[in-house]
């Protein structure tokens, strides 16, 4: 059995992905699904489509975008001891 893999490869592939899905949604096969009668509240069942998946694939771009800038948290380091008399403090180098 393979070892799973880590979250960020899975991420960037996600990333990979999402526009190659995107495109074949708007493509015409996709998209005359929607080219019926029928309407939401009003408007076009095609034009929901069309403005509902355009704000899904940036909704997902965005949160992919922002899960792979995360870096990976540090272990929290030990505090610095402060300065003590017998020993000067160091001031910035110039």
């Amino acid at each position: 059995m393979k070892a799973p893999r880590p979250a960020s490869a899975r991420l960037r592939d996600a990333a990979v992905l999402l526009p190659a899905i995107g495109t074949f949604l708007f493509l015409p096969p996709a998209i005359t699904l929607f080219v019926g009668g029928g309407t939401i509240a009003g408007v076009p069942l095609i034009v929901v489509y069309l403005f509902g998946l355009w704000l899904a694939l940036i909704a997902g771009a965005a949160l992919i975008a922002r899960r792979l800038a995360d870096p990976p948290s540090p272990a929290p380091a030990a505090p610095a001891a402060p300065p003590t008399d017998d020993a000067p403090a160091r001031g910035p180098a110039a």
